[in-house]
C-alpha cells in the first residue's frame, strides 16, 4: 500500500491515523465514566452530576471535538488515498461528513457554553419552567446530532465504503468492517428517537468500534522517510 501512495505523490504520517484512534478512545472512556455517574439517568440526576461534575464534563465535550477533528482528517487522506476515477464522489462525500462533523462540533460548543450555566440554575432554583427550558435544548440538541449529524457521517461513510471496496490497496477485512460500523451508525440515526435512553451508549460503541479501524489503518500509511 505504502508503495501506492508514493507513486501518487501523496505522503502522509501514521500518527494522524493513530491520534484519531487515541482521541476517539479518550472521548469513549471519559464518555463511560460520566455516563456511569449518572449523566445518562434521570432528567436530576443528569442535572447533578453535570453541577457536581463541571469541569469532568466540559473536557469530556472537548476531547470529543478533538475525536471529530481527527476522524475528519483520516477521511480527508482518504479523499486522497483511493482510487483516483472517484474523486469527485469522495470530495461530495467528505462535504457532507464536514457538515455533519460542523453541526457535531457546534453541539459540543454549546454543550460546554450552556450546559454547566443551566444545570447550576437548576440545582440552586429547580422550577418546572426552569427544567422545561432546559429539557427543549436537550431535544434540540439531540435533534442536531442524533438525527442530523449521525446522517451525515452514515451517508458519508457509506459512500467511502463503497469506494474502498474499488480500491485494490485497502483490505477487504477493512472495508467490510467499515461498512458494518456505517450501516451501524445509520441504524442508529434511523432510530434515535426511539433510542433516547441509550443514545449516549450507543455513541461510546461506535466510538470504540473505529479505534481498531484507525489503529490498523496507520500501520498501512507510509512513514516519512521510507522509500
Amino acid at each position: 500500500m505504502a508503495r501506492s501512495w508514493r507513486e501518487k505523490g501523496v505522503f502522509w504520517t501514521p500518527w494522524v491515523a493513530r491520534s484519531a484512534a487515541v482521541s476517539n478512545l479518550v472521548a469513549a472512556v471519559m464518555s463511560f465514566l460520566l455516563l456511569s455517574q449518572g449523566g445518562g439517568n434521570s432528567f436530576g440526576s443528569r442535572m447533578y452530576s453535570i453541577g457536581i461534575n463541571e469541569v469532568a464534563f466540559r473536557w469530556s465535550w472537548g476531547v470529543s471535538i478533538l475525536s471529530v477533528l481527527g476522524m475528519t482528517s483520516v477521511f480527508f487522506i482518504l479523499l486522497w488515498f483511493m482510487d483516483s476515477q472517484y474523486r469527485g464522489i469522495l470530495q461530495m462525500a467528505f462535504m457532507i461528513w464536514i457538515i455533519g462533523a460542523s453541526g457535531w462540533v457546534l453541539h459540543d460548543l454549546i454543550q460546554i457554553r450552556l450546559m454547566p450555566l443551566l444545570s447550576q440554575w437548576f440545582l440552586a432554583t429547580p422550577t418546572g419552567e426552569l427544567a422545561t427550558y432546559i429539557r427543549a435544548w436537550e431535544e434540540l440538541l439531540f435533534r442536531f446530532i442524533g438525527i442530523f449529524g449521525l446522517t451525515c457521517y452514515a451517508i458519508s461513510g457509506l459512500i467511502y465504503t463503497a469506494v474502498m471496496f474499488r480500491t485494490k490497496d485497502v483490505p477487504i477485512v477493512m472495508s467490510r468492517y467499515f461498512f458494518v460500523v456505517w450501516c451501524f451508525v445509520l441504524a442508529i440515526a434511523v432510530s434515535a428517537k426511539w433510542l433516547i435512553s441509550w443514545f449516549p451508549w450507543l455513541i461510546i460503541c461506535t466510538l470504540l468500534l473505529l479505534v481498531p479501524w484507525f489503529w490498523r489503518l496507520s500501520k498501512l500509511l507510509p512513514r516519512p522517510g521510507c522509500q
